[in-house]
Parts: C-alpha cells; sequence; structure tokens
C-alpha cells in the first residue's frame, strides 16, 4: 500500500522549527515515485496554502521528527488487564526518565498483558510546538514519528545505520543514538548484532575488519530521506501496514477527522445498512416476543375453558395432551363432519350456560345432531333463561329431566339445530 500524499521529514535537529531551520518534505506518488523538496521553516504555511490539496485528508501527511525528540522504551508493567497495565505504565517509565512523568506525552503500542509494551515518548510542549506550526498554516498531519521509529528493525539482533554527513544514527528494535562515524564498530560488537542494515553508505573494508564478529551486511544505497520516505510508503494510509510504528498523536493528541474519499463513503454505506438490519432484527425478535405472549395467552385461555367444561378430569400437563383429550371426548373418530358439529353445538350450548353453571357430562350423537348435557344449575327458573338465551343462536334446547339436589337443580339438556 503506498503513501497518497506528502511526507514532511525533520532532519535538521531541535531548533529546525525556528525562524532560520529548513523543512525537507517527500511526496509519494501513486506509483511510488518520490518528490522532494525543502523549505525554510517560517515558510510553511506558504507551502501548505500552495499543496493545499496535499493536507485534505490529515491520514496521509505524516511528520517526521529528529530521533533526538523522541525517547523509545520498552518496558516490563505488571497487570492481568489492558486498564491496569496502562494505568501503571507512567509509574514503570517514571524511574527511566530524566522529566517528570507529568511533562511528557507517552505513546505506547497496543497493550497485551504479560508482554512488553513498546513506548515512544515526548516533552509534551515540545509536541504542542511542532503542531502548533500546522495549526498556524491551517495545515493538519494525521501522524507524528521519528526517523528512528522509520528505520527500526523489526526483530531483536538487528541494526539499522543511518549515515549523515559525520554521524551516524544507529537504531535497534527498542532503542537509537547518533554517534561519531569513528564509534560504529564500538557499537555493534557491543549490540552483538546479526544484521546489519546500512542506508545512504556502506561499512569500510577497515571498519569491517573491527567487527569481533560477522554479522550478515545489507545496503541501501538511497540517501537517509529517500528510504524514510520509502517505509513510509509501504506503511501506507494512517500507518496500517507496519503495526510495529507508533504514532504520537494518542490521547490528547489524537487527530479528529472526516475522510471524505470513497471507501469512507462504502464504510459509511455499509455502517446504514448494517444499522438498518440490526432494527429489522429486533423489530422481528419484538414481534416475535408479542407473538409468543398472544400463544401463550391463548393457551392458558383454552386450559381455562377445559377446566370449566371437565371440571371433573385431571388437566392435561401439555398443549398436546389437552389437543389428544379434547379430541377423544368430541369424538375425532367418527368423522371430521361429525366432528365439526359437535363443536359447533358444543360452542354454542356452552355459551347459553349461566356463570354458575356445572357441566357434568356431554354425549353426541351425529346422526341425529344432537348434543346431551348433563348440567348442575341454580334452580329450575334457570331452565327457561338457558332455552330463551339458546333460540337466537339456532340451538333448540329441551329438558329431559330435572331434579333438585340439595341447594341446586340437576338437569339434562339435549340441544339440537333449529
Amino acid at each position: 500500500m503506498r503513501l497518497l500524499s506528502p511526507t514532511l521529514g525533520m532532519v535538521q535537529g531541535p531548533d529546525s522549527a525556528q525562524e532560520h531551520g529548513v523543512w525537507h518534505w517527500r511526496y509519494v506518488g501513486e506509483e511510488g515515485a518520490i518528490a522532494a523538496g525543502e523549505f525554510a521553516a517560517n515558510a510553511l504555511p506558504d507551502f501548505a496554502q500552495a499543496h493545499a490539496g496535499w493536507f485534505d485528508n490529515p491520514a496521509r501527511v505524516v511528520l517526521v521528527l529528529p530521533s533526538d525528540e523522541v525517547l523509545r522504551f520498552s518496558v516490563s508493567v505488571p497487570g492481568r488487564t489492558v486498564n491496569s497495565v496502562r494505568q501503571a505504565l507512567p509509574f514503570a517509565l517514571e524511574e527511566f526518565i530524566t522529566s517528570d512523568i507529568e511533562d511528557v506525552h507517552i505513546a505506547h503500542q497496543p497493550i497485551r498483558p504479560g508482554h512488553p509494551v513498546r513506548c515512544a515518548i515526548i516533552e509534551s510542549s515540545r509536541l504542542q510546538a511542532w503542531l502548533s506550526l500546522f495549526a498556524e498554516a491551517e495545515a493538519m498531519v494525521g501522524a507524528v514519528l521519528s526517523e528512528a521509529q522509520l528505520s527500526s528493525p523489526s526483530a531483536g539482533q538487528q541494526a539499522s545505520l543511518l549515515f549523515g554527513d559525520s554521524q551516524v544514527l544507529v537504531v535497534t528494535s527498542d532503542q537509537d543514538a547518533w554517534i561519531d562515524r569513528d564509534m560504529v564498530p564500538n557499537i555493534l560488537n557491543t549490540l552483538e548484532c546479526q544484521h546489519v542494515h546500512c542506508v545512504g553508505d556502506a561499512l569500510t573494508a577497515l571498519e569491517t575488519g573491527q567487527l569481533d564478529t560477522e554479522p550478515q551486511l545489507t545496503t541501501d544505497a538511497s540517501a537517509p530521506l529517500e528510504y524514510l520516505a520509502q517505509r513510509l510508503g509501504e506503511a501506507g494510509e494512517g500507518l496500517k501496514g507496519d503495526g510495529n510504528l507508533t504514532n504520537l498523536l494518542q490521547g490528547p493528541f489524537a487527530v479528529r477527522f472526516e475522510d471524505s474519499g470513497l471507501q469512507a463513503k462504502w464504510r459509511r454505506t455499509i455502517a446504514v445498512a448494517a444499522l438498518v438490519f440490526v432494527i429489522a432484527v429486533g423489530a422481528m425478535a419484538l414481534q416475535g416476543l408479542w407473538l409468543e405472549r398472544v400463544a401463550d395467552q391463548q393457551d392458558r385461555d383454552n386450559f381455562a375453558a377445559y377446566r370449566n367444561l371437565f371440571p371433573a378430569d385431571s388437566m392435561p400437563v401439555t398443549v398436546t395432551q389437552l389437543q389428544r383429550r379434547l379430541a377423544s371426548k368430541l369424538g375425532a373418530t367418527t368423522g371430521a363432519d361429525d366432528a365439526i358439529g359437535m363443536l359447533d353445538l358444543l360452542q354454542r350450548t356452552s355459551s347459553v350456560l349461566g356463570q354458575d353453571s356445572k357441566l357434568q357430562s356431554l354425549r353426541f350423537r351425529g346422526k341425529q345432531m344432537d348434543l346431551t348435557a348433563d348440567v348442575l344449575i341454580r334452580g329450575f327458573d334457570e331452565l327457561e333463561s338457558i332455552k330463551s338465551r339458546s333460540a337466537p343462536l339456532g340451538i333448540a334446547v329441551e329438558v329431559s329431566d330435572a331434579t333438585a339436589e340439595r341447594s341446586r337443580v340437576r338437569a339434562r339438556l339435549v340441544g339440537t339445530y333449529r
């Protein structure tokens, strides 16, 4: 993945932000070609205005600070959770830095409990000073790195050498320093590196002969700035292609910006579609819960109706048992028409019985289409009331027998279609 917009490299040292400092910039094109240039530090507003399109998307703009500005460190922090490690991180670093911990800004790689935390530390005031220069120019950067971070090897027992005019930047996976060139063999012997990558120049035969071991040597003839720009191009937009790079713009310095590119539009479209899908699933879930409640209420009503119709019977436990009991009592084996006729008669007849009536037994004769019910009612006067209520429903109710039983009347009613 290539970096598509400018890369600004700061190589003059801590005083490069002053009036007479020089800014070096590199632009990595779509095909990987690098354009380069420089301008005076006080000309940043003019440069940003002349190249306004380069700053449209801060995720594609990287500020590279001199390595002296940023301290890199790996520290083991006790803790079982990410939050506990994050809270203890400043106290673990306090003994390794000379500044007050409140005056520094700590950026770090993703925290994994039980593993060392790779950090990049800078004075908060220094980082704010660099960012203020861009704020005054009405421009914004999306990432801030150091030269050492960009040239850092990915594993231990390796070192990168960036050759300057008279000094060399020696970089390992967790430390770096500018040294005089004649000190390079001694430093490499101390580091005991198995692989050394040289950028901008190569070790001479004399320097190689002073090494205690014979590490694997590789050379990149590119100038240091071109090499750093290439590393940025490999990392790509937002530095997503290199998980070892620690963007200093974290926490209070994190950049919040709106990406208006095509990918961002697709992300927003997918997000809206996902939201609609979640709402639809939620609505279906609510509808399912409502239907479940309706079905449960219907089941309770059915059990209550069975209890009223057959109070002497034991109650079925499940809906399936209830259906079997009703099918058995309704004579489902005598034919569908008879079952329908009985259900209709049963429904009509039960609707005219009073609330105090108790059904004792039912008999249905399919050929005659009549329903005989033995019921207990509150008195003889209730018989006429039952007949009068049956007539509008198309049921002719006859009383075949009625006898007093304690305070109630046992009656045998025969209901037929009129």
